[in-house]
């Protein structure tokens, strides 16, 4: 980083530059940067949390709570639909209903308590034809609606995001995105949109009930990393590319009028509006009122403030 021994007095809208001034005066001047906006490509985009999961992949589930004594088959096993998945322990079943406050409801709709506990089912099926991936395993309590077990009915993985329905309409079969996995969070895969959902859903952000539509993507490369039911940060692409003017916070000021900067011209600093767009963390991008080609100043409230600032070229 280069000094410039060089002091602007501040005078109205233009700061002339002092080329004679006493050491001790420019020592004790506030000290303030030169630097340029910078030229990158941006997209706008939309981020979303979503997982992998394979296609036609569904959870076997009961309406009643269950514990499962035994499963016939293991993950990676194929089956057909109606095939016997797992072994139903009833009399746990019975007790683990009572627990939770259910089995006088079921007496009531039985008729009698005997009827309620032959209402359990003694195993369970498949409900369709696939691959077993998951499964609750042996002596397994599972609540009513809860997975017994998960059935994949293809090899094909994908992610499924959930997209606000204030987006949704700039999401679009074909988009890009790209993804990043928490399994290996240094690798950005990237992918498109192959279906969205025909319907909305509610659901939970925090505290915030919400309305999404599921959106289904297709991976453009299969690695051997790939796992379902895995987290995946997604990022959609909502405009092509584009070069765009970007300065850092602490080159703006703001008043009455908007926001400005003070650009170095001619010997001067010159107090010039500009109009700003996009925000990222460590900038705004400029629309109107600087280039890259500019040398500006940081720090403006101190030239507005000082009758003399000195200033250095980053």
């Amino acid at each position: 980083m280069k000094k410039m021994i060089a002091v602007l007095g501040v005078a109205a809208l233009l700061c002339a530059v002092v080329s004679v001034v006493p050491e001790a005066a420019v020592s004790a001047v506030p000290s303030v940067s030169v630097i340029s906006a910078k030229n990158v490509m941006y997209s706008e985009s939309l981020t979303s949390c979503g997982s992998l999961s394979y296609v036609g992949q569904s959870d076997v589930t009961s309406a009643l709570p269950l514990v499962i004594k035994n499963f016939t088959v293991a993950e990676g096993d194929t089956v057909n639909a109606g095939d016997i998945i797992a072994l139903v322990d009833r009399e746990g079943s019975a007790s683990f209903i009572d627990s939770m406050g259910q089995l006088p409801q079921l007496a009531v709709a039985a008729a009698d308590l005997s009827a309620a506990i032959s209402l359990i089912p003694s195993e369970i099926t498949a409900d369709r034809t696939g691959r077993v991936i998951s499964t609750a395993g042996a002596g397994a309590a599972v609540e009513s609606g809860s997975s017994i077990a998960t059935i994949a009915g293809t090899d094909t993985l994908i992610v499924t995001a959930p997209v606000s329905e204030e987006y949704i309409s700039r999401v679009g079969v074909g988009s890009s995105v790209t993804f990043t996995l928490a399994a290996c969070p240094d690798e950005v895969f990237t992918g498109k949109v192959t279906a969205i959902a025909a319907a909305a859903r509610m659901r939970y952000s925090g505290s915030v009930l919400e309305t999404v539509v599921d959106v289904t993507i297709a991976p453009d490369r299969y690695d051997v990393r790939f796992r379902s039911g895995l987290s995946a940060d997604v990022r959609f692409s909502l405009t092509e590319p584009r070069k765009i003017c970007v300065l850092p916070y602490e080159a703006i000021g703001q008043d009455d009028g908007g926001e400005y900067v003070y650009v170095y011209t001619d010997g001067k600093a010159c107090k010039k509006k500009i109009f700003t767009g996009a925000e990222f963390s460590d900038g705004t991008e400029v629309i109107k009122g600087v280039t890259a080609e500019d040398m500006v100043f940081t720090s403006p409230e101190k030239i507005s403030e000082s009758a003399y600032v000195r200033w250095e070229r980053q």
